[in-house]
């Protein structure tokens, strides 16, 4: 399921939880379908250095995340945080579009773009997703996928505090999305608040629905920071894939079997949330 992937990958990246390896070895893993998660597969030289920051982003976490994710949860409705995660996408689709030109992806390119148009007018500026039910099904891309169907390796594996886990190619990827951003260089009050604003809400809509999943992966994990290194490498090569990449071999952390248990219990908050939708319709 293409957006559990997005947003379990952009909770690793904020809170982990959403950017390993990826040398001449994943081009053939990602042709093939399949990942080696094996220490032997993973282009990590900086080991040391990247749990250190592993283990000072999960005290930040921790000691603010968790406890803001779950204030959000505790003061919102299931429909208003679906409207701000819907709102933050419809907001990145720009980014997008561009990314699905450069890629040479013009079908999805035309999908993007007609989602942002129906979206924002008659789904109140994105809250709403009229689009999905058009049939127009939502996909991310970002400069880090472009670079690498490009055949841009990806470099070693690294991880930093707030930005999580992320590999050279990606994290230069990051940085010039955000260097193109016209809000980066707006220095007015109101683009400072809008940066603050969506930062915060970006933060709190993708680690509020992984509270519990991600609880349960790290009790059960023998090794924390490998399986969320694991499970980023593979996510990642599925959204160059465009979806394509399994999630069959990655390894046992306990407490799931495989992600897939983890795409229902997700699917599932999804599914409430739209059967919400129906039966206040059906109220009014």
């Amino acid at each position: 399921m293409k957006s559990v992937v997005f947003i379990f990958s952009a909770a690793i990246l904020l809170a982990s939880p959403g950017a390993a390896a990826q040398s001449d070895a994943f081009a053939e893993e990602l042709e093939a379908g399949t990942a080696d998660t094996s220490a032997s597969a993973t282009n990590d030289p900086w080991e040391g250095f990247n749990r250190k920051m592993f283990a000072v982003n999960n005290v930040l976490d921790e000691a603010i995340v968790v406890p803001a994710a779950k204030v959000y949860r505790a003061t919102t409705h299931k429909k208003q945080r679906k409207g701000i995660r819907n709102l933050l996408a419809n907001a990145r689709a720009p980014f997008t579009f561009v990314n699905d030109i450069l890629q040479g992806e013009f079908k999805r390119a035309g999908d993007t773009a007609s989602r942002f148009v129906v979206n924002t007018t008659i789904g109140f500026g994105g809250m709403g997703d009229p689009a999905a039910r058009m049939g127009i099904e939502p996909h991310t891309e970002d400069f880090g996928q472009t670079l690498a169907v490009w055949g841009l390796d990806s470099g070693p594996y690294l991880y930093l505090p707030f930005f999580g886990p992320s590999t050279l190619r990606d994290g230069f990827g990051m940085a010039t999305e955000t260097v193109a951003d016209p809000v980066f260089w707006l220095r007015t009050d109101a683009a400072s608040y809008t940066r603050y604003a969506r930062t915060g809400a970006t933060a709190l809509s993708v680690r509020e629905p992984l509270l519990e999943p991600l609880a349960d992966i790290k009790e059960n994990s023998l090794d924390y920071y490998a399986s969320v290194r694991s499970f980023y490498l593979q996510s990642r090569r599925r959204e160059i894939a465009n979806g394509q990449t399994v999630f069959d071999d990655l390894p046992d952390i306990g407490g799931f079997d495989d992600f897939d248990e983890l795409d229902e219990l997700l699917e599932e908050d999804l599914a409430e949330d739209d059967l919400a939708d129906v039966l206040s319709e059906d109220d009014q």
